[in-house]
């Protein structure tokens, strides 16, 4: 059963990594080590501590998190119209 979760494992990574190199991902990988960095994009630097960077990513993930659940819950709430 081990072979089977190593072979889950690296699919997953590698479906990870394939979608992190996508043509509509990539680009914004810059935008998002900013915002975690809490720096803009061509300003000025600040120093931050990794407790702050780790705060902001997770502010990120929650928010596309919510995203995604508002979108969900508005596509059952449509289909059990019918």
């Amino acid at each position: 059963m081990g072979a089977l979760t190593s072979i889950g494992a690296l699919t997953a990574f590698g479906a990870g990594l394939v979608s992190f190199l996508s043509p509509c991902v990539l680009p914004l990988v810059p935008a998002y080590m900013s915002y975690v960095a809490g720096q803009p994009l061509g300003g000025a630097t600040r120093h931050r501590t990794r407790g702050h960077a780790a705060l902001l990513s997770a502010c990120f993930v929650l928010g596309f998190s919510l995203v995604f659940v508002a979108l969900g819950v508005g596509r059952v709430h449509l289909l059990r119209r019918r």
